[in-house]
């Protein structure tokens, strides 16, 4: 097990980044949706705002505001999926990265 000095035990640390995020579902229509992230690992990203299903695969592009920082590219796929209790309206996605450009 590795030792990390922050209080949640992952293999990597999260980074809280609220963006906006442009995502096609893979063998879909082709459409393009948005959502917003909610934190960034090495591996995984959380996503709110998304009406994604378990084990749908997706292409993501997140574009962080400013200039200073090239856009994310990447592929994943949908580890969990819920609705918020509290506003049906709202996701809660958590996403593992399975390829980045």
């Amino acid at each position: 097990m590795t030792n990390h000095d922050y209080d949640e035990q992952r293999n990597f640390a999260r980074m809280n980044i609220k963006t906006q995020i442009t995502y096609k579902i893979k063998n879909s229509d082709g459409r393009s949706y948005q959502g917003i992230s909610g934190d960034l690992s090495a591996t995984g990203l959380y996503m709110t705002d998304v009406p994604l299903k378990e084990d749908d695969e997706i292409e993501l592009v997140m574009t962080p505001s400013g200039d200073r920082l090239p856009p994310f590219v990447a592929e994943a796929k949908v580890l969990r999926a819920t609705v918020d209790e509290e506003d049906s309206n709202k996701f809660h996605v958590s996403i593992e990265l399975t390829k980045t450009a």
